[in-house]
């Protein structure tokens, strides 16, 4: 689960206008290296520190935070101007984004 984390979080964040990286050690639009060299250092340390059932504990909240990204990456508007999505045209003239 750690390596389909990691590959879509690169993908979403390089992929969309508006989403940026949420983890507070990466810049907001991490490179693959820099999603890779924070997972290896931190995934071994956790891995060993961690009974099975904290494991179990830890893969279940990967899924959820895959699938909170997934939903996100999909319903978030693509405009890089304005809030809330919206878009302004030449003349001033608020226009949704699509």
């Amino acid at each position: 689960m750690n390596f389909l984390d990691m590959s879509m979080s690169h993908y979403y964040v390089h992929n969309h206008p508006n989403i940026k990286e949420g983890n507070p050690v990466l810049p907001e639009k991490p490179n693959a290296g820099q999603f890779l060299l924070q997972k290896t250092l931190t995934a071994p340390v956790i891995a060993a520190n961690a009974s099975y059932d904290d494991i179990t504990f830890y893969n279940v909240v990967l899924t959820l935070v895959v699938l909170r990204n997934h939903y996100i990456y999909n319903t978030t508007p693509r405009c890089k101007n304005g809030l809330g999505g919206a878009n302004y045209d030449i003349y001033g003239n608020n226009v949704n984004c699509t």
